[in-house]
């Protein structure tokens, strides 16, 4: 299996990365839950980027655990926001969920409900930023992504969400 055809026509084969959809899926996954084809981009402009840095490795398994045992969770490392590496993106195998955790503030926000979903927002946002023209027009065209991203992930627009920010950020 490659690279989604769109993401083909959209980044060259040096802006891919390969995921271990294989291995994921023969862990549980189930297939809707993954991005079409076993790669992803390797950076998209401010939102995310797969070069890490530090200690932590894309596709790392970070442990969240409290002393008293009543947490213990296991995350997997898929990317970090490309302006600051201290926000990773993590998969939560238990629910499929895309996180954000933030290494600074200790900190974790809901992000997009699966690994899928995460993938094609970022394909739009590629898309949208391909072609932004400058300033005039850009807050209805933010607008516009706004409407598309919603109707693949309505869960991801909750109020004090990434995502709102993000399209805040455009307008």
């Amino acid at each position: 299996m490659s690279a989604d055809p769109r993401f083909r026509a959209l980044w060259s084969s040096d802006e891919l990365i390969p995921y271990p959809r294989e291995a994921w899926l023969e862990g549980g996954f189930s297939p809707d839950m993954l991005p079409v084809g076993d790669e992803i981009p390797l950076d998209v402009a401010v939102v995310f980027t797969a070069f890490l840095e530090g200690d932590i490795e894309l596709y790392d398994t970070i442990q969240l655990t409290t002393e008293d045992g009543s947490l213990d969770i296991r995350l997997i490392v898929v990317g970090a926001v490309a302006d600051n590496t201290d926000l990773l993106y993590v998969l939560d195998p238990r629910t499929g969920e895309i996180l954000q955790l933030d290494l600074a503030r200790q900190d974790v926000q809901p992000v997009n409900s699966t690994f899928r979903t995460f993938v094609e927002f970022l394909y739009q946002f590629a898309l949208f930023v391909e072609a932004d023209e400058g300033k005039p027009g850009r807050a209805g065209r933010a607008e516009q992504l706004r409407t598309v991203l919603e109707s693949i992930d309505r869960a991801a627009f909750t109020p004090d969400g990434w995502w709102p920010l993000v399209i805040s950020q455009l307008k």
